[in-house]
């Protein structure tokens, strides 16, 4: 049975927009129902059981010194002030975690669901998906990106490029948002490790997460892969995602390394002359260099080729959803192949 989270704030306004841009998210793993009056909490509460409640400050007393026999077993306060994140506290029934009310709505989504799923979740294997090619293909971002938003139909996804220049910011609304520099930045200065400051720069669009791309390019290309790998299952693990894909580019020291790490790889390709020249010779590297295995989990991917535009206003488009239709047949061909 579906998990059941219950919001309730006196502030109509911020329960609605948080309401909001939770509902955006698909595939969320518990159903949530919105209260501005205790009155009708109460009611509702009569005939359902709420798994969590997540509480302004200022009207946690009903849930915490005001218990009934359906309060929830744990609860999310939001504060005014900025407190230790993930601070623990116990109600008198139920498990309490404080949160600052004022950040953005997907941190305290990610908070939401790493609370309900507490100690004894299982944390699942993180998957890492590549898209790379020696190939120019000007829609390979435009297939990583449908890839990442059919994956997050089954499972938690998010998206990262690894391009020097990747040209998405206005694809993926991150103009003046911190990105990968930035986060790359704080997680050397924590010693390799996952701060509640680096989880908030992820970004939900309708349908998956992802990492902001870098502004300099240097950022990428002085990382060891090895590093730059442990860094994303970190991220993953830390905040609950099954897969990343990642959008590997030149800029990666040692593209094939980062390859290997990968379950599976997606190679965008061309059949004009030049194309198909450097799709060979990069077999022919693997080959010589004694690395067949890692061109056997290569798949290689010939993209439509119908006029289809990549712009700004890709992502919910009708072209955005040709190729999210283009990745399902792709992935139902590997089902017939592999059943």
């Amino acid at each position: 049975m579906q998990e059941n989270c219950i919001i309730f704030d006196t502030d109509e306004q911020y329960g609605k927009r948080l309401m909001c841009a939770i509902s955006r998210h698909k595939n969320l793993p518990f159903g949530v129902q919105l209260f501005t009056r205790a009155d009708e909490m109460e009611i509702y509460l009569e005939h359902h059981t709420a798994d969590m409640m997540v509480v302004s400050e200022t009207c946690c007393e009903y849930g915490v010194e005001k218990p009934c026999e359906k309060q929830a077993k744990k609860m999310l306060v939001l504060t005014e002030e900025q407190k230790t994140a993930g601070e623990n506290k116990s109600g008198n029934t139920a498990e309490v975690r404080e949160i600052y009310k004022y950040q953005p709505a997907d941190s305290i989504l990610r908070e939401i669901i790493q609370f309900l799923g507490g100690k004894e979740q299982k944390q699942e294997d993180v998957e890492l998906i590549g898209v790379y090619s020696p190939v120019y293909e000007p829609l390979r971002s435009a297939f990583a990106l449908s890839l990442t938003q059919v994956m997050a139909e089954s499972g938690r996804t998010l998206y990262c490029n690894l391009e020097a220049f990747s040209g998405l910011e206005e694809v993926l609304a991150a103009q003046d948002r911190e990105n990968l520099s930035d986060m790359i930045y704080y997680y050397r200065n924590a010693g390799a490790k996952v701060t509640e400051q680096m989880k908030q720069m992820i970004v939900s669009l309708p349908g998956f997460d992802y990492i902001a791309p870098v502004e300099f390019a240097q950022d990428i290309s002085s990382m060891q892969t090895q590093e730059l790998t442990e860094f994303f299952l970190k991220i993953a693990k830390e905040c609950g995602y099954q897969k990343v894909v990642l959008e590997i580019s030149s800029a990666v020291a040692s593209q094939w390394k980062m390859i290997f790490a990968c379950s599976r790889v997606y190679m965008p390709v061309r059949q004009d002359y030049i194309s198909v020249r450097k799709v060979q010779a990069f077999e022919k590297y693997l080959l010589m260099a004694g690395m067949e295995h890692l061109w056997n989990r290569i798949e290689k991917v010939e993209l439509p080729q119908n006029n289809l535009q990549f712009n700004a206003a890709y992502i919910g488009s009708r072209e955005g959803e040709e190729m999210n239709g283009f990745v399902r047949t792709l992935f139902t061909g590997q089902a017939a192949k592999n059943p």
